[in-house]
């Protein structure tokens, strides 16, 4: 017999309240909207009857309304209609609502019979006695005006208890005593911390016998750190955080600084309405901090895709539609969203009226299709201490070895003439005419650039000629300029900053034949930078291809670029020549134009050198495969490659894939399964034979094949660096295949791969600079020539040593970097998208547009306020608005009682519940805008009150009248949220690792889960669990949440899956969820933990041991009869593993945690059980 069996109790009353609530509400439901003989109030009793019965074809929707009439509206409810009125007050007999609802003829009864929405006998009643009292109308009451209710002047109890007592009266209900000491500690601890009190906090307050004690608690509590996290996770839910884009490959991204954000503005009790306005409009401050933008990760926590086949637009207006559904919800608590494709059914909001909120969220920066990137712009890097620190340090020694670098040495200084004279010179051409051909508008600038302005067509061909003197020209250089009229200050023209270069084009003729043009064909280009996400090569720009180009990955890099394209053959004349050139913007990236341009030409010689280096090819990968040992032999390297070639490992079929990414020169972490190898393979074009240097770096082991031959191989176990190995390679003219072996041992993976010779461009700046004699350079033009010679060209050893060094704290530099956090943040765009009503919700049907405006039947925005989100913002925290601070209190009041006012805390819209407590919600919506949207001191009141601290037995004669609790005639009593269960089991366990922020963590799950619902190319496809207690015993708030498939601890236990907003959780009681808590891997080992500390700790006798196992689990010492029950179980366990030692070892090492050797196994397993035993009490698991 189990211990749930044996005290049916008040341990385990709670199993069966769901059948005795079944059992109440089947014979008899007394809500709080019950109507007895006092008199008809319009909103609490008519109301709900014409809202569930008669809006949809009644109501605000005009599409959907029937007959021309409207009972949503006062002048539609006693408009008269030919000799009656729909409502004659004091008359039913002489009102058509009430004759049409009695009818005897099915044709004329309402509403019809096919609609299922029939009247009840008691419903038509009610109606009839509304008219027949004069039929009184009122407005929805949560669009009424909040005023705060007065309490009486004699009044001295708490302000909460004066309204709850009122209704109680009301209902022939009384108060229940209040709760003894170690109840209300429990209580309250649970509420303000998420955590169950510790030993030492109990008897302290117990032996506080000051009549402030209580008080006194519940401030230390508020000043706990764990009290931000507590209220952080219930927000986590409305803003719908998940650490993966939850849609598609369902990658990881990296939301967790937006998460330490929301736990310190409860910690430090940041105000409210400031908490509003730095999460809707943070980045739209005059002067935002960081923090400010990563509190606006708040809308970007939405669900994102990149899923092939969707459409960009249609997934950015669902974000805006998500923004603008989830923001309405959270601070209104309206169904906004319901407006997407018509008016709204129950409530006064029309279609354009959804449309004008939604254009608040219809102008961010952000990409729609996130490409399954982590970062997806607008994003910002957020540093830790030890971060800012260690970066710190580095940057302190850079600072010491440039200076090193800058220090004089003649020598150099010669070499660096020298080679100044062997630079290419530039010539800038003077453009005699420039044009575009889509509506651009070109200007000349002094510095003979042409700066673009006006019309930003989709696509854009830029035409300049100049003047050449004679000469023969052997290359062209293009620039891209940054120029402050240019969106985000960079080169190009798209909103982003971006640039798409999709063909370079140049010709030119003879002064003898001015009218004969002659083509210039390139057989080479190159760039200061190419765009490394996709196939955006400079050489792309001379293909003849316009689908094709180059990217500047301008939305990231806001400099100025260069490009080198070097002709086949010398051009141009012993006579002048007109140097004609197309500047080509047709790829399908729209609107991605360069903004400001200059050109030149060179009759030098270099360029062509430079072409013969040897000409890589994109890497092509193929893997995983599995790996026993480093010798072991793969079917990549035992054939002559094929793009084309297929391998069956297992079930899955391997081909080669393109990795247009895969830039020479960097270091790429790959996603490679532990004990598993992934081949790379690439053709390599030399124009000779030749040896070259192969630099290369891996992580772990490497192996390489040049032309079928394996010329390297390396075991080892390491982190993945630059150059860690030279391999000189043999290179036969023409094409050359590489292929490459990278095993992973366990952990990250990855490499780097570098050719000699890469073709570095110099800045083109310097150029012009080298043309000015020594004297007329001024100080900081002949260190900027200085340093890039010192630093980029000179081999001299002293300085070849110090670039060294340089280049390996850079390195260090970048690892620090790349483990910063990028977290994603709103930015608006400087040129509105505008908004438009979208018939039926679909992005290609636009009709009217519309501008940023908030609903007419809510107070108009402040004239002073800008129609941006910073304005609507300031709009929900002004002290007019009739919802935000009702609906934030109700979700407060939620949190700690279980149920809100409302009890429809995301509907306060005519089809949400009516408050229990109307006067109640209204007198804290208030107290909390005159606190100055104080939310500690809101908490303060709450559980401050009697109302709170109530005992939570319940009598029959409470069940009958109130089964929910919704009078308050008792203390709250419900089950523990997901979190709070793992984390109690972890707090009273011990093993809770109590670190506040941070990356979120993985503590083990049953395997496979992931698996099940992943894409196999998601960098979320395998769960792997995360060891150290630093990790798997952190509190469940930090816990990694795959939105596809949430934590199934805390699924089971109804914690939603984050993919949409949430502010009122499920509640359910069911078989899997006492399986799961008696089972699972996590609460045995917290079980086993907790056996261990009460042998260590609980005294020397078994009852010592008894009494302080069950204290630190429920905060009271157990009676006589529960400690028999405790020890007779503990009894049997210690004869049942004294007879099989073997369960008893298998079940104390089911743990992350080392165990104890000093404890022998069998008194360890059958203290476990009892551990076990005690967490799963039903007093333990319920709070109350």
């Amino acid at each position: 017999m189990s211990f749930r069996e044996l005290k049916l109790g008040r341990l385990s009353i709670s199993a069966y309240w769901p059948l005795l609530f079944a059992v109440a509400i089947s014979c008899y439901f007394l809500s709080p909207n019950f109507v007895s003989a006092e008199k008809i109030d319009f909103t609490r009793d008519i109301q709900p009857i014409l809202s569930d019965k008669c809006y949809a074809c009644h109501g605000p929707d005009i599409k959907q309304r029937q007959a021309n009439l409207r009972l949503d509206q006062r002048e539609g409810a006693f408009k008269q209609r030919g000799e009656q009125s729909v409502v004659t007050p004091y008359k039913p007999l002489q009102s058509q609502l009430y004759l049409r609802v009695i009818a005897k003829d099915k044709k004329d009864l309402m509403p019809p019979v096919h609609s299922e929405r029939s009247l009840s006998q008691k419903e038509i009643e009610m109606l009839k006695s509304w008219i027949e009292e004069g039929a009184e109308w009122k407005e929805h009451w949560s669009l009424d005006p909040i005023q705060k209710p007065v309490i009486p002047d004699d009044w001295e109890g708490h302000p909460v208890d004066f309204f709850i007592r009122k209704r109680l009266n009301s209902e022939g209900l009384t108060t229940s005593e209040i709760a003894d000491k170690r109840d209300l500690i429990r209580r309250v601890t649970f509420d303000l911390t998420g955590l169950p009190p510790t030993s030492s906090e109990v008897h302290r307050f117990l032996a506080d016998k000051s009549s402030k004690s209580y008080e006194s608690l519940v401030d230390r509590l508020l000043e706990k750190s764990q009290y931000g996290e507590h209220m952080a996770r219930f927000w986590l839910d409305v803003a719908r955080y998940g650490d993966t884009h939850g849609l598609h490959l369902d990658n990881f991204r990296q939301m967790w600084p937006y998460r330490d954000w929301v736990i310190n503005a409860f910690n430090t009790n940041m105000p409210f309405d400031q908490f509003t306005i730095e999460q809707l409009a943070g980045d739209l401050l005059p002067t935002p901090t960081l923090q400010q933008k990563v509190a606006t990760g708040f809308n970007r926590c939405n669900v994102t895709t990149s899923e092939g086949g969707s459409i960009d637009e249609e997934y950015y207006v669902r974000y805006a539609i998500d923004r603008a559904s989830t923001t309405s919800t959270v601070w209104m608590g309206l169904t906004m969203g319901c407006a997407t494709c018509h008016d709204h059914k129950f409530d006064p909001i029309t279609q354009k009226e959804f449309y004008q909120f939604y254009s608040y969220f219809n102008n961010i920066t952000e990409r729609a299709m996130d490409g399954n990137a982590q970062a997806v712009p607008p994003v910002v890097k957020v540093a830790t201490t030890d971060q800012k620190e260690e970066l710190e340090k580095i940057n302190q020694k850079l600072s010491k070895l440039r200076a090193k670098q800058r220090e004089p040495m003649p020598e150099v200084d010669a070499d660096q003439k020298k080679w100044e004279s062997q630079l290419p010179r530039w010539t800038i051409l003077q453009p005699i005419s420039y044009s575009a051909a889509s509506g651009a508008k070109l200007k000349l600038l002094n510095d003979n650039s042409v700066l673009v302005s006006g019309a930003n067509p989709d696509h854009e061909v830029y035409e300049i000629s100049a003047k050449l003197p004679a000469g023969r020209y052997t290359s062209i250089r293009l620039q891209g300029l940054v120029d402050d009229s240019l969106p985000h200050k960079g080169a190009g023209r798209s909103e982003n900053g971006n640039v798409v270069l999709s063909e370079f084009e140049a010709e030119f003729s003879t002064v003898d034949q001015p009218d004969q043009w002659e083509k210039i064909v390139f057989s080479q280009a190159w760039a200061d930078h190419e765009q490394p996400n996709g196939d955006f090569k400079i050489v792309n720009a001379i293909d003849g291809n316009a689908e094709t180009g180059w990217a500047t990955e301008g939305f990231k890099l806001r400099e100025s670029r260069q490009a080198i394209f070097l002709a086949r053959e010398t051009f141009g004349t012993n006579a002048s020549i007109t140097l004609r050139l197309l500047v080509k913007h047709q790829s399908p990236h729209s609107q991605h134009n360069f903004g400001r341009i200059r050109l030149a030409v060179t009759q030098s010689s270099k360029y062509a050198e430079m072409e013969k280096l040897p000409l890589p090819e994109n890497w092509y990968a193929m893997g995983p495969f599995p790996v026993e040992n480093f010798a072991e032999v793969h079917p990549p390297e035992e054939s002559e490659i094929d793009i084309n070639q297929k391998f069956l490992v297992g079930e899955k079929t391997l081909t080669w894939e393109e990795q247009k990414e895969y830039i020479d020169g960097k270091i790429h972490s790959i996603q490679i399964p532990d004990t598993s190898a992934i081949f790379l393979y690439r053709n390599i074009h030399s124009f000779t034979d030749q040896k070259v240097t192969f630099s290369l770096g891996s992580d772990d082991a490497i192996k390489v094949w040049a032309n079928g031959l394996e010329i390297f191989s390396k075991d080892v176990s390491r982190g993945v660096a630059a150059d860690q190995d030279q391999v000189i390679v043999p290179l036969k003219e023409g094409q050359n295949k590489i292929l490459l072996k990278i095993i992973n041992y366990g952990g990250a993976s990855g490499f780097y791969f570098n050719l000699p010779g890469k073709v570095e461009l110099i800045p083109a700046q310097l150029f012009d600079l080298v043309l000015l004699s020594e004297s007329d350079r001024s100080e900081a033009q002949r260190q900027e020539l200085q340093n890039y010679y010192r630093q980029n060209v000179s081999s001299h050893l002293t300085l070849k040593e110090i670039s060294k060094a340089i280049k390996q704290e850079e390195m260090e530099k970048s690892k620090v970097e790349g483990s910063i956090a990028t977290t994603l943040i709103m930015a608006e765009r400087e040129t509105p998208r505008g908004a438009y009503i979208l018939h039926r919700g679909d992005y290609t049907q636009r009709r009217e547009q519309v501008q940023p405006n908030t609903p007419a039947v809510l107070p108009p925005m402040d004239d002073n306020n800008p129609p941006n989100r910073m304005g609507l913002a300031k709009w929900l925290v002004h002290p007019n608005h009739p919802l935000t601070a009702r609906v934030t209190i109700n979700r407060f009041w939620q949190q700690v009682f279980g149920t809100g006012i409302v009890k429809t805390a995301e509907d306060f819209g005519s089809q949400g519940e009516r408050p229990s407590h109307p006067q109640l919600l209204d007198w804290l919506a208030t107290e909390l805008i005159e606190t100055g949207w104080d939310v500690k001191q809101m908490m303060r009141l709450l559980v401050s009150s009697d109302t709170y601290k109530q005992k939570t037995e319940v009598t029959p004669t409470k069940l009958e009248k109130d089964p929910e609790n919704r009078f308050y005639a008792r203390g709250p009593r419900f089950r523990l949220d997901a979190e709070m269960i793992r984390d109690q089991a972890l707090a009273v366990s011990g093993l809770l690792y109590e670190k506040i922020g941070g990356p979120s963590v993985k503590p083990p799950q049953p395997d496979g889960l992931w698996n099940a619902v992943a894409y196999t190319d998601s960098n979320t496809a395998r769960f792997v669990s995360d060891t150290g207690k630093e990790k798997v015993h952190r509190r469940s708030l930090y816990t990694f949440w795959k939105r596809t498939a949430p934590p199934p601890q805390m699924a089971i236990m109804d914690a939603p899956s984050r993919e949409v907003c949430t502010v009122r959780r499920e509640r359910t009681n069911t078989p899997l969820q006492a399986l799961m808590l008696m089972n699972d891997p996590q609460f045995v080992e917290a079980a086993r933990a907790f056996a261990k500390r009460v042998i260590k700790e609980g005294g020397t006798t078994i009852q010592e041991k008894l009494i302080f196992a069950f204290e630190l689990a429920t905060a009271r010492l157990p009676d006589t009869e529960e400690l028999a029950i405790l020890e007779e179980n503990l009894q049997k366990h210690l004869h049942q593993f004294e007879s099989d030692s073997d369960a008893g070892m298998k079940l104390i090492k089911i743990s992350e945690s080392e165990v104890d050797d000093s404890i022998e196994v069998v008194e360890l397993a059958a203290w476990t059980m009892i551990a076990n035993l005690i967490l799963n009490l039903d007093e333990v698991l319920t709070k109350g």
